[in-house]
């Protein structure tokens, strides 16, 4: 992207993608992925050309759970809609100010 020059490569940190329980501010479907000294470089090194292949989950949530769940008071699917949010922490050797969530 526009900034990657700024920014340190290999990637070091994590990610942290988030459903949103549209219901109550808590319960969030989370999962974070970490990228470090053992993730293969092929993903953590800045991409010349678009990558379509994808890496990550092959299975974030299961359809089934999006609904209403009255049990533990969770609905992600609410009006044909779902929202996510998405962090990134940069654990940053050589540019300290990049330290911490973009």
């Amino acid at each position: 992207g526009e900034y990657d020059d700024i920014l340190e490569w290999p990637f070091q940190g994590e990610i942290t993608v988030e459903l949103l329980n549209q219901l109550e501010d808590r319960n969030h479907h989370k999962h974070v992925t970490p990228f470090n000294n053992k993730t293969p470089d092929k993903h953590t090194n800045r991409k010349k050309k678009v990558d379509t292949n994808g890496w990550g989950l092959p299975q974030f949530i299961p359809h089934t759970d999006l609904g209403l769940n009255s049990s533990t008071n969770t609905q992600y699917l609410m009006n044909d809609t779902l929202y996510f949010r998405v962090s990134v922490k940069v654990h940053s050797k050589t540019k300290p100010w990049l330290a911490g969530v973009i």
